[in-house]
């Protein structure tokens, strides 16, 4: 049964639908330690402090540590908790330096996107995201962003790191994403295509430098 949250999201998004995810998980992420140290399960589970019958399930996914043990683990392998449990390394540097909002990043999304009118399609189109990517933070309530998403929103949007963290509002800028997208393209134009579309908005065309 819906609650009034995925309702609001449902009517704001009806020709959309959730996504199934994946995440790495805590077995998935000892194993990739494991497998990068060159380390049988033997030497691996001496390393962290336990057998290898325990290994074995973390990383079959039939088990899962008390959080006590998780930080002995992380300090042994000297990675982050948070690592460990799944996020990468730039994800964890990237949450120590943000600060508590209690607005979650999918309503910050979703408002952002809204406010500069664009739908999912425009979003995709403009940002580079995938289709996949943008549903899964809006049906999924990605509560904080991460850092590469984060990145490329700041860059394609043209809006400031901070927002997406809540650290700061956003406040509508003057010129639309569109037009953000147009000039990214024109930048990239040849002579000929930009005089094109210059003549197409009655402006006067570029000539060519003349290096000396």
């Amino acid at each position: 049964m819906m609650d009034n949250e995925a309702k609001r999201i449902q009517e704001l998004y009806p020709e959309y639908s959730d996504v199934e995810l994946k995440p790495t998980s805590f077995g998935e992420r000892l194993r990739q330690i494991r497998k990068e140290m060159g380390e049988t399960q033997d030497e691996f589970a001496t390393r962290i402090g336990t057998s290898k019958q325990v290994l074995s399930r973390y990383e079959g996914g039939q088990r899962i540590p008390k959080i006590s043990l998780v930080e002995s683990y992380a300090k042994a392998l000297n990675v982050s908790v948070d690592y460990l449990m799944g996020e990468s390394q730039q994800e964890s540097a990237f949450d120590s330096i943000c600060t508590q909002s209690d607005k979650p990043f999918y309503k910050i999304f979703i408002d952002v996107t809204m406010e500069m009118g664009l739908l999912i399609p425009d979003i995709v189109r403009i940002t580079g995201l995938t289709d996949r990517q943008v549903r899964t933070i809006i049906f999924r309530r990605m509560k904080e962003a991460p850092l590469p998403i984060a990145l490329q929103l700041s860059k394609t949007l043209d809006v400031p790191l901070e927002v997406w963290t809540g650290n700061e509002s956003y406040k509508v800028g003057e010129i639309s994403p569109e037009a953000k997208e147009v000039a990214r393209a024109y930048d990239k134009a040849s002579l000929k295509d930009k005089n094109t579309a210059r003549l197409a908005l009655d402006l006067e065309p570029v000539r060519e430098e003349k290096r000396e």
